[in-house]
Parts: structure tokens; C-alpha cells; sequence
């Protein structure tokens, strides 16, 4: 666990949230692509000459679940494969986050004042 999220508990809620998001469009853009690539695949195993007229679709259906595990759109950074998944990509951006929030300046300031508004928001 990092500093901030030592410190607030709120600021890992918000990590998170940030990379459910993130992973969410990746999973979105999968899913986009994957529409038609399909189609064509289904449409070439059937046109094709080959044995096997579903080749091409299997095989998609196996980089599918590749990229399922990958994206790990329902883990945490906290899961034991984070260096092998999506969340490798979120630790970089959080520590990038994490060292200029220490460096100062307007990372910190934004820390600071968001951690000042929860903190008034929790009281009332």
C-alpha cells in the first residue's frame, strides 16, 4: 500500500475507481473491435479451403480470453498478478501521481485542498 493510501482511505476508493474506469474502456474497445473482426473470421474459416473452417474464430475466441485476463476488469492492484495485467499500467501512473504529489507543488496542492473539502464534507 502507498503512503497516500496509508494516510486516506478515500484516496485508494479513488485509485480504484480510476482503473475500474480505465479498464472499463479498455474492455469497451475490445469489445468494439472483436465485433467485426468476428464476423470476418467466421466469414474466412467458412470461405476458406481449410479442415477446420473455425480456425480463425477459435482462435480469436482465444486471444479474447487472453486479453480477459489481462485487462482483469473486476481485480485490484492489489491482486497477486498486478505485473502481468492492466493494473501494471495504473501502478505507473499512481506512482508518477505519487511522486509529484511529494515533489509539492500543484499535485499537492490539489491533494491538500481535496483532502481539506472531504474532510469539511465528513463533519456536516
Amino acid at each position: 500500500m502507498s503512503k497516500l493510501d496509508d494516510e486516506h482511505t478515500h484516496w485508494k476508493l479513488m485509485r480504484d475507481l480510476l482503473a475500474f474506469q480505465f479498464k472499463l474502456a479498455l474492455d469497451a474497445f475490445r469489445d468494439l473491435l472483436l465485433r467485426p473482426v468476428s464476423i470476418i473470421a467466421v466469414l474466412a474459416g467458412i470461405f476458406s479451403r481449410q479442415p477446420d473452417s473455425g480456425k480463425y474464430f477459435y482462435d480469436l475466441l482465444g486471444m479474447g480470453h487472453k486479453s480477459d485476463k489481462w485487462i482483469t476488469l473486476f481485480g485490484t492492484g492489489d491482486d497477486a498478478d498486478a505485473s502481468t495485467s492492466s493494473d501494471a499500467y495504473v501502478k505507473k501512473v499512481q506512482d508518477l501521481v505519487l511522486n509529484e504529489v511529494q515533489k509539492g507543488g500543484v499535485a499537492k496542492q490539489i491533494k491538500d485542498r481535496t483532502d481539506g473539502l472531504i474532510g469539511h464534507i465528513r463533519k456536516d
